[in-house]
């Protein structure tokens, strides 16, 4: 199966100029789904330890949960998508997402809510994984990096509105949170089924265990110009990510707890960060293009290293304060406006017929970096941010260290 770039949309896509952008549209509206469950109940989490009688920590694990299961569902979802369709991985995805994320609301323990987020995850995976694919189906090779920019806009809407809509539910308990999610996967499954067309056929018979792995291995393998030069790409950005995965983990305890940030303010500190990525994000938008995408990458990654070092040295001279603090957050987490639509773009530039195992392979390595790395953090707790942000630091650096061995310019053809 040749799949090299050959830039053309599928022919139900021809000259269908509106529809496509409402594709992007409705993509990014699900590819929401992820920040949307991690970043909600984030002002939550202190109120629910208390009502579970556990620590803080214990419910930050819950956010690492999620994001290995996120991982499970992603590898699986998008090579099976290659294989029996988009749109039945997607509408699976939430059906599964929608049962478990009502259940969750009814949780009786940390330890119920822990299992329960797991599967809720593999549910989100399966219906977010294939979004990044169905743009690649549709757009051809040369507006990849602009139209991965603009879902990637539409999708940090949820992580701006998500915490303040959390603690605006708060007022009616925790699991008015999980209720209201629930109503939004019921919305995007009604519209996936109904209106959403498939942008890659395929058949339930055509599925195949042995293929899967087979296909993300010939992902892995991919090289160019002799190099493996694509999944360079996408460990580099799966590390640059995790940095903002670390922060997530640890939002709450970081606001919240340490610097006593109150649950009502919390939305304003956090959507900061937000607010950066996005802008960085629309920068993208408008000025990146197949000429300049290594150069945004590669600066976006040594702007993001330098922030997170420089709270390291204001961590460790004392000077830790919200002033102090929060505008090297938001750098950090801005960069990822300049790393992920370029890296994207680059990547999956060099897949057509695989671009579902492509997406697999990046996001499953992206969200267990930040799994796992958010879950080291609660190893190293000791009541202040610095074992936070030196994992952080460890992961950008990885990034950068692997960003050095890519070449300025590859062929997109392999």
């Amino acid at each position: 199966m040749d799949d090299s770039t050959r830039g053309a949309a599928p022919a139900a896509f021809a000259g269908g100029t509106r529809a496509r952008g409402s594709l992007v549209l409705f993509f990014g509206a699900l590819a929401a789904l992820g920040p949307l469950s991690m970043d909600a109940y984030l002002p939550a989490i202190p109120s629910m330890a208390e009502e579970f009688g556990v620590g803080i920590v214990r419910l930050n694990n819950t956010l690492s949960v999620f994001l290995l299961g996120y991982a499970l569902g992603q590898f699986f979802g998008g090579s099976l998508s290659d294989q029996v369709g988009r749109k039945r991985i997607g509408t699976a995805g939430l059906a599964l997402y929608l049962a478990t994320t009502f259940a969750i609301a009814f949780a009786s323990s940390v330890e119920m809510m822990q299992w329960l987020r797991f599967v809720q995850a593999i549910g989100s995976g399966f219906a977010t994984v294939i979004c990044m694919a169905s743009i690649r189906d549709v757009y051809p090779v040369e507006q990849l990096g602009r139209k991965f920019a603009t879902l990637t806009m539409v999708v940090l809407v949820a992580p701006l509105v998500a915490p303040a809509l959390g603690s605006f539910l708060l007022a009616w308990g925790w699991r008015a949170i999980f209720l209201v999610k629930s109503a939004y996967a019921l919305l995007l499954f009604g519209i996936y089924t109904t209106v959403v067309p498939e942008t890659r056929s395929g058949r339930w018979r055509d599925w195949s265990l042995r293929a899967l792995f087979a296909q993300c291995a010939r992902v892995v393998s991919r090289r160019v110009g002799g190099r493996l030069v694509p999944i360079r790409y996408a460990v580099a950005m799966a590390l640059s990510v995790s940095v903002l995965m670390i922060f997530v983990t640890n939002a709450s305890f970081l606001y919240m707890q340490y610097f006593q940030v109150s649950a009502d303010r919390f939305p304003l500190y956090f959507g900061l960060s937000v607010l950066g990525f996005m802008s960085m994000n629309l920068f993208s938008m408008k000025r990146l293009t197949p000429v300049n995408a290594a150069a945004f990458f590669r600066v976006g990654l040594l702007i993001q290293i330098a922030a997170v070092a420089l709270l390291v040295l204001v961590l460790v001279l004392g000077a830790a304060s919200l002033a102090t603090v929060v505008p090297l957050i938001v750098v950090a987490m801005s960069t990822l406006g300049l790393v992920g639509p370029a890296g994207s773009a680059r990547y999956m530039g060099f897949f057509e017929q695989l671009a579902g195992s492509a997406s697999s392979v990046y996001t499953t390595m992206m969200f267990s970096f930040g799994g796992l790395l958010g879950a080291l953090t609660g190893v190293f707790y000791d009541g202040t941010p610095l074992p936070v942000i030196a994992v952080m630091l460890a992961a950008t650096a990885a990034a950068n260290l692997i960003a050095t061995s890519l070449p300025a310019q590859t062929a997109r053809r392999a």
